[in-house]
C-alpha cells in the first residue's frame, strides 16, 4: 500500500482540482507504491530522495484494506499524480477477496488502475541476489505464484530497474524521475505567490467570451452556406377511382365498375394515414359461408310434401359422395385468400420527392414490409381468379322438388330441365401469389418491382424541387397488430442508405 505526505509543504502550494499548470521545472507529485510491512524502509528512502527534490511524494497506507469509499480516494490520487512510483519486493501482499478484483493484491490493483489511466509508471524491482530476512520473502506458493505472474505484467511494455539496497533505490528514483520530466511533461503544482488567481479567473471570464462570440458568429455564417445535396422523401397517399362514391361500397358487384376501379374502391378501409404511420380495418371476408354448400342431408332438411318423392337412401347415398373434409378446408382456405386479395386491399399511390437543392442521380427506394402483408400491382390482380368449388352430387332434395314441380304442372315441362337448377360456379384455381406476378415493370423513367412482402422503385434522376407518383400499389393486411415497414433511400449523392420506418397498425 501507499501513504501521502502533504501537510508539511502544502500550505505553501495551491493546486487547482483538476486543472493545473505544465510542468517546467515545478513541483510535481509522485505516488509511491509498495507492499508496506516488508518495503517500509524503502519507501521512507524514496520518500525523503522526493522531498529533497522539492517534488511531494503521495501515499494511501492511513487507508483501510477493503474499504470501498478508501478506494475511491486512492482513484482519485492516482489521478491527480503526475508519476507513478511502483516499489516490488519479494511479497505479493494482501489479496481482495470479493469483487470483481478478488484473488489479486491491492498493489496490483493500483498498478492496473494506473497503467488504464495512463499515469507514466516508474518500476523498480528487487533483485533476486539482495540481502533481504527472510521474513520479508513470500512463502505461500500460491501467492508465489502470482508475484512472478505480476512481476511479469510490470515488466511487459516499459524498462524496469533492479535494485539491491534501500540507499540504491533512492537514488535509482531520483534519476529516473529527473528523466522522466524531461521526456513526459506532466501538469505539476503552481506556487501561491506565483500565480496571480485573480487575474487568472478575470482572463478566463475573457476568453471564454470570446469563444461564445465566435460560436455565434460560426452559426451565422454556417446558416448562410446553402448545402447542395438532394433529400429524397417517399410516403403513401391513398390511390382513389375516378368515381370516388363507388368506395363507400366494399361489396359491389364488379361489373357495375372497371377492374382497377374495384380495387381501387376499399379506400374505406384505411381509417388514418400520414408521414409516419398508417392505421387499416381488418375486414372479415366471410369465407366460411361457402362451406354451409356441403353440409350433410339428414330427414329435417325435406319439407312434408316432398318426402315422397324422396327414395330411400338417397340421402345417405349424397352424404357418402360428398368432398372429403380436408377438400373442403382446402378450398375454403383457398377461398379466404382470393376474397382477401380480392374484397380487402388497399390502393396507394407512392410518391418519391426530391425536396434537395440539386438533383438525385440513381436513386432507389426499397420498402420491406412484415409477412403479415401481401403486395401486388393492380394491374397484376386480375391473373388471380377465384378457385374452383369442389364437385357435389345431385341433390335428391333438388330433384324432389323438380318432381314436385311436374306434378303440379304438368304442361310446362317438355323436358328435363335440371341443369336451370345446376349450380355452377367460375373454374380455374388460385395461382400462387409469387407466379402471377410480373418481377419487374418499366415505365417511363423509372423501374417499379414488387415482390410479396417487398417493393422496389428505381430512377435515372430526380430533379431538385421534383415529386415522381407510382399509381396502382395494392397492399392486403393479413392480420391484425402493430407493424413497421422499413424504407430505405440511397442515390449517388448519398455517403449510405438513409433508413426510416412507417408504422401500421392494423385494427
Amino acid at each position: 500500500m501507499a501513504y501521502r505526505i502533504i501537510e508539511t509543504v502544502k500550505k505553501y502550494f495551491w493546486r487547482p482540482r483538476r486543472k493545473r499548470a505544465k510542468c517546467y521545472g515545478k513541483e510535481v507529485s509522485n505516488l509511491i507504491s509498495s507492499t508496506y510491512d516488508d518495503l517500509k524502509n524503502a519507501r521512507e528512502k524514496v520518500r525523503d530522495a522526493i522531498l529533497s527534490m522539492l517534488h511531494f511524494p503521495v501515499g494511501m497506507e492511513m487507508f483501510s484494506a477493503g474499504d470501498e469509499e478508501q478506494w475511491e480516494i486512492i482513484q482519485e490520487t492516482i489521478d491527480s499524480s503526475d508519476y507513478y512510483v511502483l516499489i516490488v519486493g519479494q511479497r505479493y501482499g494482501s489479496v481482495i477477496e470479493t469483487g470483481e478484483d478478488a484473488g489479486i493484491s491491492y498493489t496490483e490493483k493500483e498498478f492496473r488502475y494506473a497503467k488504464e489511466q495512463k499515469v507514466p509508471i516508474l518500476a523498480f524491482i528487487l533483485s533476486d541476489d539482495a540481502d533481504i530476512k527472510k521474513s520479508a520473502v513470500e512463502s505461500d506458493p500460491k501467492k508465489i505464484e502470482k508475484l512472478n505472474a505480476f512481476k511479469e505484467n510490470v515488466r511487459t511494455g516499459r524498462v524496469v530497474e533492479w535494485w539491491e539496497t534501500t540507499d540504491g533505490l533512492a537514488r535509482q528514483v531520483t534519476a529516473a524521475l529527473h528523466k522522466q520530466m524531461v521526456r513526459k511533461k506532466r501538469p505539476g503544482w503552481v506556487r501561491g505567490d506565483s500565480f496571480d488567481l485573480e487575474l487568472s479567473h478575470t482572463e478566463i471570464l475573457k476568453l471564454n467570451q470570446q469563444v461564445r462570440n465566435l460560436q455565434e458568429e460560426n452559426a451565422q455564417l454556417k446558416a448562410q452556406i446553402v448545402e447542395r445535396k438532394p433529400k429524397l422523401t417517399a410516403e403513401f397517399y391513398l390511390d382513389e377511382p375516378e368515381d370516388t362514391d363507388a368506395q363507400d361500397n366494399l361489396d359491389e358487384p364488379d361489373d357495375k365498375k372497371s377492374i382497377e376501379d374495384e380495387y381501387r374502391s376499399h379506400g374505406g378501409l384505411l381509417v388514418e394515414l400520414n408521414e409516419d404511420s398508417m392505421q387499416i380495418r381488418l375486414a372479415p371476408t366471410y369465407a366460411e359461408q361457402y362451406r354451409n354448400r356441403y353440409e350433410p342431408l339428414d330427414e329435417f332438411c325435406i319439407e312434408p310434401h316432398l318426402k315422397k318423392y324422396v327414395p330411400d337412401g338417397a340421402l345417405q347415398k349424397y352424404n357418402e359422395e360428398l368432398p372429403e373434409k380436408e377438400t373442403v378446408d382446402a378450398y375454403i382456405e383457398k377461398m379466404e385468400r382470393y376474397l382477401r386479395i380480392h374484397k380487402r386491399g388497399i390502393a396507394f399511390r407512392l410518391e418519391v420527392m426530391n425536396d434537395g437543392t440539386v438533383k438525385a442521380t440513381d436513386v432507389r427506394v426499397c420498402i420491406e414490409f412484415p409477412k403479415e402483408f401481401k403486395l401486388f400491382k393492380i394491374s397484376d390482380l386480375e391473373n388471380i381468379k377465384e378457385p374452383a368449388a369442389p364437385k357435389l352430387p345431385a341433390n335428391p332434395i333438388d330433384k324432389a322438388e323438380r318432381e314436385y314441380a311436374k306434378h303440379l304442372y304438368p304442361a310446362a315441362f317438355f323436358g328435363d330441365i335440371a341443369q336451370a337448377y345446376a349450380f355452377s360456379s367460375p373454374l380455374g384455381e388460385i395461382k400462387g401469389l409469387n407466379a402471377i406476378l410480373n418481377p419487374m415493370m418499366i415505365q417511363r423513367d423509372y423501374i417499379f418491382s414488387v415482390d410479396e412482402h417487398d417493393l422496389s422503385v428505381e430512377f435515372d434522376q430526380i430533379l431538385h424541387k421534383t415529386r415522381c407518383w407510382l399509381d396502382g400499389l395494392y397492399i392486403v393486411p393479413t392480420a391484425k397488430g402493430k407493424f413497421k415497414a422499413k424504407i430505405s433511400m440511397m442515390c449517388s449523392e448519398y455517403p449510405d442508405w438513409e433508413e426510416r420506418y412507417l408504422v401500421i397498425e392494423v385494427i
